[in-house]
């Protein structure tokens, strides 16, 4: 009897000591064993305890697995941030090593790259030399008048922001509704951007990265104000220059700028046979412009630039198509199509 007793008590003290509970980061997700997961909630354990009571649970996914039960936040986890995993009868606190300190991260660029823009932007893209978290661009990104006043409330914030595959590159809308006239947030707010002025577009040197390492240094534009650009855009009215040398470059002035993202995507070389011409696109005239290399020289011949109907210029207008459309004025039903522009490589 009492060898049953003692291998009971045994198994028992296994059991206890099998189900402490433990909580560790995998992936980018908190998994925890030893807790029952519907009872569960996640905070961010900065600041004093009272802070912490008093800020709310973090959002994300719950989901019971062979481990336990899993977290899966809304917005990456953050080195060097404790996050505390909160039950009836427990504390776990986890976080992510700070990395090892080596070159700064920084803001490569702001498209468009152009200081003179129309009133009527719609959209900027801000690209980073590292990865950046979700849920801070509106915090960390502002746009400042001559005189220093900040513009309020300058972007369309949506919740799940505008990030590329790797988090490298933010897409910033200008709310469409201070841009469009007669709409209430323009009525109540005014325009961002009025013709003339002059601004600034500030991303803050205090943004984190995504492993911690903040960007130290703040990122101005300069942006000079010009008047809207209302009309939809117009192909034929573009400026081809076709290649002066086997190996020179086919060149395209717009006579307005275009968005850069949709310019490297939409504009194709196209030899008679119909095949894709293999190469290399770049902006040029600040982003009313491009050229295309040929990975291989030019043979004489035919070819054609296929214009792709989703182009659009930095207002949102796009191929016969204007952004804000006058209700006053027929409206036309053809949707945008795509378009060719031929140009002939002579023999040199």
């Amino acid at each position: 009897m009492s060898r049953l007793l003692s291998f009971a008590f045994a198994l028992t003290s296994i059991a206890v000591v099998s189900a402490a509970p433990t909580a560790n980061i995998v992936d980018g997700k908190i998994v925890i064993t030893g807790l029952d997961f519907t009872k569960l909630y996640v905070v961010v354990a900065e600041g004093s305890e009272a802070d912490i009571a008093a800020r709310p649970a973090m959002v994300g996914d719950w989901s019971d697995d062979k481990h336990g039960g899993t977290f899966t936040p809304k917005f990456p986890l953050k080195p060097g941030i404790k996050y505390r995993i909160v039950s009836d009868t427990e504390k776990l606190e986890v976080s992510i090593p700070r990395p090892k300190p080596g070159m700064l991260p920084r803001v490569n660029t702001v498209l468009p790259t152009a200081a003179d823009l129309p009133e009527n932007i719609l959209r900027f893209y801000v690209q980073f030399s590292a990865s950046m978290p979700r849920g801070d661009a509106y915090k960390y990104v502002e746009v400042f008048k001559k005189d220093g006043t900040k513009v309020e409330q300058p972007f369309l914030e949506l919740d799940n922001e505008l990030w590329n595959e790797d988090q490298t590159r933010l897409t910033l809308l200008i709310d469409p509704g201070r841009i469009k006239k007669e709409v209430k947030p323009r009525l109540d707010l005014g325009p961002v951007f009025m013709d003339q002025g002059n601004y600034t577009l500030v991303v803050s040197g205090k943004w984190s990265t995504s492993d911690g390492r903040t960007l130290g240094k703040d990122f101005s534009k300069p942006i000079r104000v010009k008047p809207a650009i209302s009309e939809g855009i117009d192909p034929k009215t573009w400026k081809l220059s076709s290649p002066v040398k086997l190996n020179d470059a086919v060149r395209i002035a717009f006579g307005r700028p275009i968005d850069h993202p949709l310019m490297m995507r939409c504009l194709t070389v196209i030899d008679s046979n119909g095949r894709e011409v293999a190469g290399r696109g770049e902006e040029m005239l600040v982003g009313s412009g491009w050229s295309y290399f040929p990975k291989e020289p030019w043979k004489p011949g035919e070819y054609r630039v296929h214009v792709d109907s989703l182009i659009e210029d930095v207002c949102g207008n796009r191929i016969g198509q204007p952004f804000e459309i006058d209700l006053l004025k027929p409206m036309s039903k053809e949707k945008p199509k795509d378009m060719e522009l031929a140009f002939t490589v002579p023999n040199r």
